[in-house]
């Protein structure tokens, strides 16, 4: 489950916490053109709890994911933690 790569554009590193109960999701933005050898133009980090949601929603939903903590305003010092729910893959939604 740890994740090192690009996604949608921005740098994108998960792996589960040392705490054993969430995953470290964690999602920079570099300008373009910018150095990779210099700071990123911003980085925020979010918890997810660490259960069968959660791993599905960072292994399956990563772009999604991507998209969600890039555009979350999380004050300074704060630590979020989120919780998925169970999906459900029936076609009738149930």
């Amino acid at each position: 489950m740890e994740i090192d790569t690009w996604v949608d554009g921005y740098k994108v590193r998960s792996f589960p916490w040392i705490d054993g109960k969430t995953i470290y999701f964690n999602v920079q933005c570099y300008r373009p053109g910018q150095s990779l050898s210099q700071p990123p133009a911003w980085s925020k980090t979010v918890y997810i709890t660490n259960d069968a949601a959660g791993r599905d929603l960072v292994e399956n939903l990563t772009s999604s994911l991507t998209e969600h903590v890039a555009n979350l305003a999380i004050p300074d010092g704060r630590k979020i933690v989120l919780t998925a729910c169970e999906r459900s893959l029936k076609a009738d939604g149930t």
